[in-house]
């Protein structure tokens, strides 16, 4: 009888284990999924708190009025958006043109992989991670002309993240949302 309860007892604790290491995330009564693009392997290059608004990001696509495919996680994108916060952290940028700006974005991704289609970048600056996604959803966080973020779009496929605490108060995190991205080496 002992041994029947420590099996039980080791199974339960097996299977709570390899849920909590999933990809697939709760969100009230369906899973949140968190796809991997092709090629990026698993989450490891992502931080808890990167993977918690890419987590979130896929919740508010399946919540939308009319659900939308989850994005991809992206090892290159994630690079892409790393290097794009360290970038603003540092302030070496200057004031850029919206065109520089977009040349210069471009140029990034490419770095890390081949761009097919669209891409576009969404900023956000003094939430923790696990508010991001609800204050870019709220409207405050909003660039100009934008009645949405980009990564609400069901033109992208494929999405990065990356955050620095290099800035004071909380961290500085950029989303990069791309429609097809192949991962480089």
């Amino acid at each position: 009888m002992r041994g029947s309860i420590v099996i039980i007892v080791l199974l339960l604790g097996i299977v709570v284990a390899t849920g909590c290491v999933s990809p697939n995330f709760p969100a009230g009564d369906a899973a949140v999924r968190l796809p991997l693009n092709e090629g990026a392997g698993n989450l490891d290059f992502l931080s808890e708190g990167e993977v918690w608004i890419l987590r979130d990001i896929n919740k508010a696509r399946a919540s939308a009025a009319v659900p939308l495919e989850p994005l991809k996680a992206s090892r290159g994108l994630s690079q892409a958006a790393k290097d794009r916060a360290e970038e603003i952290a540092r302030s070496d940028a200057g004031v850029l043109t919206s065109e520089e700006e977009r040349n210069r974005l471009f140029e990034r991704v490419r770095r890390f992989g081949t761009l097919t289609g669209s891409v576009a970048e969404v900023r956000s600056h003094g939430y923790p991670e696990d508010t991001v996604v609800k204050e870019l959803l709220s409207g405050s966080l909003f660039q100009k002309g934008q009645s949405r973020p980009y990564f609400m779009d069901g033109e992208y496929a494929v999405m990065g993240t990356g955050c620095t605490m290099a800035v004071r108060v909380a961290p500085l995190c950029v989303i990069i949302v791309a429609s097809e991205f192949k991962e480089g080496r």
